[in-house]
């Protein structure tokens, strides 16, 4: 099986880390021949294309993920292809006009023969589009390496509920409503991750900054939460499959997540962050029911992941 990966950046370099597609194409490479195409290699895809003659082609990201459909659609690639439909463009994309990049993202699903996502919301999208769609989570690394953060030892006040956060610092991922809510509660947030500077400005004493944190030490410090927090209104970024893993209690925004969990049976949903952590931290049996519910749930290897998306692919070519 030869695959052709086309999306926006390069997933075949080993620099550029091991997770997502990054991860999955290191797998694919030691079981089929794969080859990828980044951005600067679209102006030459049909080039690329002749020269490798794929079995199948994946697209992801857009517009990179349309170039080529619409070589297929004007007859000139003749294998399946694969839409990757791995994140929601159009309000990520704000660098250019909504409707344009919604056009695209739509018309990569309505015209892909077969499509992969790790969005249950997605997945009903695509399905309501009449379209084959499989939801294949993210998987999570097994490897768990000790850390030297402890934040009991930290000078913060040891008895509040220990609230932790990883990842991007930003509004649209609304971590700034996150720390205004715990202004006045007997909770300490840690944020890990790239510090947004303009943050400090409006975090209280009780919100904790802590920088970028080594990837293998991930796991060694979200067990030491008694709360993990996802304020975004995502169903597929990798902290929830991460978070999963740990297995301790989540509060999480009442939108999407709801395509993965159900409010207060294994996780807490809300659009109030405040009254949703003042309730967190004061009932304690609710802190254990959560956490007990969630360890029930099933996390995927990476290897596993790629084995799910290699049974795809083979039936894409098969019956395609």
């Amino acid at each position: 099986m030869k695959v052709m990966f086309v999306t926006n950046k390069s997933i075949y370099s080993i620099n550029e880390g091991r997770s997502g597609w990054n991860m999955l194409t290191h797998i694919f490479k030691e079981k089929f021949k794969i080859k990828c195409l980044r951005k600067q290699d679209l102006l030459f895809f049909y080039f690329h294309y002749l020269k490798f003659k794929p079995d199948l082609i994946v697209g992801s990201w857009v517009p990179a993920g349309i170039i080529p459909i619409l070589f297929k659609l004007a007859g000139l690639v003749n294998c399946p292809i694969v839409h990757a439909w791995d994140d929601y463009y159009a309000e990520q994309m704000t660098k250019y006009p909504n409707f344009i990049v919604r056009l695209m993202e739509l018309f990569a699903v309505k015209f892909s023969d077969y499509i992969t996502t790790m969005s249950k919301y997605n997945q009903g999208i695509a399905e309501h589009m009449g379209k084959k769609v499989f939801f294949i989570p993210h998987g999570v690394s097994m490897e768990k390496n000790k850390t030297k953060i402890n934040l009991d030892k930290l000078k913060v006040e040891t008895k509040n509920i220990k609230a932790i956060y990883l990842g991007e610092q930003s509004k649209y991922k609304k971590v700034d409503e996150i720390i205004k809510a715990v202004n006045g509660l007997n909770c300490d947030l840690f944020l890990f991750g790239k510090t947004n500077e303009e943050f400090r400005e409006i975090a209280s004493k009780n919100v904790h900054f802590m920088g970028y944190v080594d990837p293998r030490e991930v796991f060694s410090i979200l067990e030491q939460a008694d709360i993990l927090i996802n304020p975004s209104d995502q169903d597929s970024n990798f902290k929830f499959f991460e978070y999963i893993r740990v297995g301790k209690p989540i509060l999480c925004f009442n939108g999407r997540p709801k395509f993965l969990f159900k409010h207060k049976e294994n996780a807490y949903l809300t659009k109030d962050f405040k009254l949703g952590l003042k309730e967190l931290i004061e009932n304690k049996k609710l802190r254990e029911k959560l956490e007990k519910n969630l360890k029930k749930m099933k996390t995927l290897t990476w290897e596993q992941v790629a084995e799910e998306h290699i049974k795809v692919y083979k039936e894409a070519i098969k019956k395609c």
